[in-house]
C-alpha cells in the first residue's frame, strides 16, 4: 500500500486564524528586542549593530481581537482599491462589452489556431516585463477578471487565467533587473551603483520567465486533455454558463466597442501613470524637454490611490457610453463591491499576523539571531542563508521596499565581513524576498488574486509550490557564479 501525502482541505480563513494563533504564542516565547532606526529620505532605516533587548510585550486575547481592526487601517488603501475595481468591472460587464470582446477573441483564435499557442508565453512575458521593470504587483489584479474569461474561452481554466497576470508579474518582480521597489532601494542602501549588474540580472530573468512559461504550458496541456484535473473545474462550469461561452456569438454593438475603447485607453493611461518618472526622464534625454517642470508633475509615479481614481473614471465613462441607466449603474457597481467584501476581510485578518509579530517585538530579535548565524558560514552558503532569511521576513513583511529598509542596512556591511560583494547580497535579498509572496497568506495581493477565481488556498499552494521550489533552487544556483566572478 502506497502512502500519499494530501494537503489538508482547509479554507483560507482557517489557515490565517491558525497562523495568528501560532504567532501569538511566539510573542510569549521569543525574547523581545529592537534595532534603532533613522529617518532617511522618508523611510525608517535600521541601524546595524544597535540591536538591544526591550521590555517584553506578549500579545493577549484583546490584542489579538483588535489586530484585524487595526489591520483594516493598515490595508485601507488596498481594500478601497479592490472595492473600486470590483465595482467598476461589474459596471463594464453589465454593458456586455467584456463578454462580447471575449467571444470575439475566442472566434479569432478558433479561426486562426496557429496563434493560440502565443496566449501563454506572450501573456507571461508581458506581465513579467512589467514586474521586472517597474515592479508591477497590485496592478496585476486588474487584469485577472479579464484573463479568466479569456482563458475559459480558449479551453483553459480560471487558475491559468489568474496565473498569467499574477504569477507572470510575480516572476518578473522576483527576478527583476530594474524594479525600483527592490533592486533600486536595496542597491541604494548597499551603496552600489543604481541598476548595476544589469546583464547578469537579465540572464536570471530570462531563465526564470522561461521556466514559468513551461510550467503553465504543461498545466494547460494537462487540463485540455482532462478538464477534471483543473483546480477550478466546478467553478468554471458555472462561469462558462454565466459568460455564455460556446454559445452563438452576436455582433459587437457600437456602444460595446466604445466601452472597450474607454477601457483600453484606461489601461494605457495606467501604464503611463505608473511609468511617469521613467517616461519623463526618457523624453528629457531624447528631446531636452523637462515635462515634470513644464506640466508641474509630481516626481513619483502612480500608486494605488491614483489607479483606483483612474478606474472610477473608467467606470463612469463606461456606464455613459454603454448606455446604462442610473439604476443599472448603481446596482451593478454595488454588486461588484459586495463581491469583494469577503476578500477585504481576509486582508484584514492576514494583516493581523504582521501586527501581532510587530507589537510583540519579536521580528528584530529573529533578524538579529539569523544575521549572526550567517556571519559564520562559507560565503556561498552565507548568500543562500541570507536568501532564506529574506523569505522568512517576507512572510511577515510582503512589501519589497519595507524588507529592503529593514534588512539591507544589516546585511550590506555583513557582506563585507563574510567575503561576498554587496551586489551579491542585493541579489540574495531580491530572490529570497519575492518568490513565496505568491503563496504566503499574509500577502494581500495573493489573497485577492485567488479570491477572484474562488481557488481554495490549499489547492493553490499544492499547485504552485512545486514551481516555487524549482525557482528557489534556481536562485541558489544563480548565487554561485557571482562569488567566483567577484560580481560588482
Amino acid at each position: 500500500m502506497k502512502w500519499k501525502f494530501k494537503f489538508p482541505q482547509l479554507n483560507t480563513f482557517a489557515i490565517i486564524l491558525a497562523i495568528i494563533a501560532l504567532v501569538t504564542v511566539l510573542t510569549w516565547i521569543v525574547p523581545s528586542g529592537a534595532y534603532q532606526r533613522l529617518d532617511v529620505d522618508g523611510r525608517q532605516v535600521v541601524v546595524a549593530g544597535t540591536y538591544h533587548a526591550v521590555e517584553a510585550n506578549p500579545q493577549g486575547v484583546f490584542d489579538v481581537l483588535t489586530a484585524p481592526i487595526k489591520g483594516f487601517e493598515n490595508t485601507a488603501q488596498v481594500i478601497v482599491f479592490l472595492l473600486v475595481i470590483g465595482g467598476v468591472l461589474a459596471v463594464v460587464e453589465k454593458t456586455g462589452a467584456i463578454t462580447a470582446g471575449i467571444k470575439a477573441a475566442s472566434v479569432f483564435f478558433s479561426k486562426h489556431p496557429q496563434f493560440k499557442f502565443l496566449f501563454i508565453p506572450l501573456g507571461v512575458i508581458v506581465f513579467s516585463l512589467c514586474g521586472a521593470t517597474f515592479g508591477m504587483c497590485e496592478e496585476a489584479l486588474i487584469f485577472i477578471p479579464i484573463f479568466i474569461p479569456l482563458a475559459l474561452s480558449l479551453g483553459y481554466d480560471s487558475a491559468l487565467g489568474t496565473a498569467i497576470p499574477f504569477v507572470g508579474a510575480g516572476v518578473g518582480f522576483a527576478a527583476a533587473f530594474t524594479n525600483p521597489f527592490t533592486v533600486g532601494i536595496a542597491q541604494g542602501i548597499a551603496q552600489v551603483p543604481l541598476y548595476s549588474g544589469l546583464g547578469y540580472r537579465l540572464i536570471i530573468w530570462v531563465v526564470c520567465t522561461a521556466v514559468v512559461i513551461t510550467f503553465m504550458a504543461l498545466y494547460a496541456r494537462k487540463i485540455r486533455k482532462d478538464p477534471t484535473q483543473s483546480l477550478t473545474y466546478q467553478y468554471d462550469l458555472e462561469k462558462r454558463k454565466e459568460l455564455g461561452i460556446n454559445q452563438t456569438v452576436e455582433k459587437i454593438t457600437l456602444r460595446q466597442k466604445l466601452v472597450l475603447v474607454v477601457f483600453g485607453l484606461g489601461m494605457l493611461t495606467l501604464i503611463a501613470g505608473v511609468l511617469k518618472p521613467q517616461l519623463c526622464d526618457f523624453i528629457k534625454v531624447q528631446t531636452g524637454w523637462d515635462l515634470m517642470t513644464l506640466l508641474n508633475l509630481e516626481e513619483s509615479g502612480w500608486y494605488i490611490t491614483e489607479i483606483a481614481a483612474l478606474f472610477l473614471g473608467v467606470g463612469f465613462l463606461s456606464a455613459i457610453v454603454g448606455g446604462l441607466s442610473m439604476n443599472e449603474f448603481n446596482d451593478s457597481f454595488f454588486d461588484g463591491v459586495r463581491g469583494m467584501a469577503s476578500i477585504a476581510m481576509l486582508l484584514c485578518f492576514a494583516q493581523a499576523i504582521v501586527l501581532i509579530a510587530q507589537n510583540g517585538q519579536i521580528l528584530d530579535t529573529m533578524l538579529n539571531f539569523m544575521s549572526k548565524g550567517i556571519s559564520k558560514l562559507h560565503p556561498i552558503v552565507a548568500s543562500w542563508a541570507a536568501m532564506i532569511l529574506q523569505t522568512f521576513i517576507d512572510f511577515f513583511i510582503p512589501s519589497g521596499s519595507s524588507k529592503a529598509v529593514l534588512t539591507m542596512p544589516i546585511l550590506a556591511p555583513l557582506a563585507d565581513l563574510i567575503g561576498i560583494t554587496r551586489q551579491t547580497m542585493v541579489l540574495s535579498f531580491q530572490l529570497g524576498g519575492s518568490w513565496f509572496n505568491m503563496v504566503f497568506p499574509t500577502d494581500p495581493v495573493t489573497i485577492a488574486a485567488i479570491g477572484f477565481a474562488r481557488i481554495a488556498y490549499g489547492r493553490w499552494l499544492k499547485w504552485l509550490l512545486p514551481l516555487l521550489l524549482v525557482m528557489y533552487l534556481l536562485s541558489f544556483a544563480a548565487l554561485i557564479p557571482p562569488y567566483f566572478m567577484h560580481w560588482q
